[in-house]
């Protein structure tokens, strides 16, 4: 549609002047159509804004279970670190760090088998996931402890 001057004849057919008949309704119109539009623009930041504040605090949470079970393990409580650890597993199940630690803590009670074992599992979360998801060393230090655990 062609955009209609302020002095034109006003499509709407009553022979009067655009800017005497129509133009403030339609002005009003655009107003509120660009209004609405920065209004879905600010939610969406919002929204984003909030999305990127809860995946720093769950980054945070999982950064301070991990430090954690290391914590005990290097306290000599593996006990507690494997019952940390499992807690972290339940609490984050997406969460290859969470699976490491268990191994870890198994390794630490002397249960090698069942270190590798979640160590294989981590890996396999990895793999899954595909490229882009885990850094090459994450993944190299899991395969790592496998082949040191189970020549």
């Amino acid at each position: 549609m062609e955009k209609v001057g302020r002095n034109d004849a006003c499509p709407c057919g009553s022979g009067k002047k655009f800017k005497r008949c129509c133009a403030e309704r339609v002005e009003q119109e655009q107003r509120s159509a660009r209004l609405a539009a920065a209004q879905g623009r600010v939610e969406h930041e919002v929204a984003e804004r909030k999305r990127t504040e809860m995946a720093v605090a769950e980054f945070r949470e999982v950064d301070q279970r991990a430090e954690a079970v290391l914590g005990l393990i290097k306290a000599g409580r593996v006990d507690e670190a494997e019952s940390a650890a499992r807690q972290f597993t339940v609490e984050f199940p997406d969460e290859t760090t969470a699976v490491e630690r268990l191994g870890q803590a198994y390794e630490a009670q002397g249960q090698p088998q069942a270190a590798v074992d979640e160590y294989r599992r981590g890996v396999a979360m990895m793999d899954a996931r595909g490229d882009g998801h885990f850094c090459d060393c994450c993944r190299a230090r899991m395969v790592k402890a496998i082949r040191r655990l189970d020549p």
